[in-house]
């Protein structure tokens, strides 16, 4: 049985997560992925800790606060943790860009071999 191809739709969706294990697996593009997964752990645990905050509640926070989202419904309470997080966001933002940078040239990167090997695989022999 001849397997069918997957609709553009679906294969679009998947090229990033495709590109973020290239990241992962290639030592010169690793940093800003590392970067962005330890920003997300520090300032959980840092609003665990400080604002007594839960866990849903401090990824939650930290996602929405990076993403300048900021709905407002949870917000620090503590001196510490309005500086904390202004430095967080101000740090984070730049540190957010850096890895959606790298995370699409990975991604433009792995399109273009898939459409070279499309391409390849339609020419006629000769």
């Amino acid at each position: 049985m001849e397997s069918r191809p997957r609709p553009h739709l679906v294969n679009g969706l998947l090229l990033p997560i495709k590109a973020l294990g290239a990241l992962w697996r290639d030592r010169d593009t690793r940093g800003p992925l590392l970067l962005v997964i330890s920003l997300l752990i520090v300032g959980t645990a840092f609003y665990m800790l400080v604002e007594e905050w839960s866990l849903v509640d401090s990824v939650y926070f930290c996602a929405m606060s990076l993403a300048t989202v900021g709905y407002g419904d949870l917000v620090p309470h503590t001196d510490v943790g309005k500086i904390f997080t202004t430095v967080y966001v101000l740090a984070g933002i730049g540190i957010l860009v850096s890895f959606f940078t790298t995370l699409t040239a990975k991604t433009l990167a792995i399109q273009s071999e898939v459409r070279r090997a499309r391409e390849r695989a339609h020419q006629p022999p000769g």
